[in-house]
């Protein structure tokens, strides 16, 4: 009975998986394309689990990457220090991030 919870769980986390991707045309460089290819053929996985892991790992870095931007305004006071309104590319970011979230939900 276990080996069959199991495997249902398994298929729903899969399922649940599948729901949440998107699929896209992507252009890469020649050499950017032989090297997912390699990882693909030395994991033996499909290429587009290996691009699609790339592309997830790249996002959350650039994310972080991302400066802040220190503005004149005051937004809150944290443990007596003041917060100032971040003036970089972020705060459009997330506004765009949550905007397109949307969008995609239906």
């Amino acid at each position: 009975m276990d080996a069959f919870k199991s495997m249902l769980s398994s298929w729903e986390n899969k399922a649940h998986e599948a729901s949440e991707l998107a699929e896209i045309t992507l252009t890469i460089r020649k050499q950017d394309l032989v090297k997912i290819k390699a990882f693909a053929e030395a994991y033996e996985l499909d290429e587009s689990v290996i691009t699609e892991g790339l592309i997830h790992i790249a996002i959350k870095e650039a994310e972080a990457a991302m400066p802040y931007v220190k503005g004149d305004e005051v937004i809150r006071v944290e443990e007596g220090e003041e917060v100032y309104a971040d003036v970089g590319k972020t705060p459009a970011y997330v506004e765009a991030e949550q905007a397109i979230s949307k969008t995609l939900r239906g």
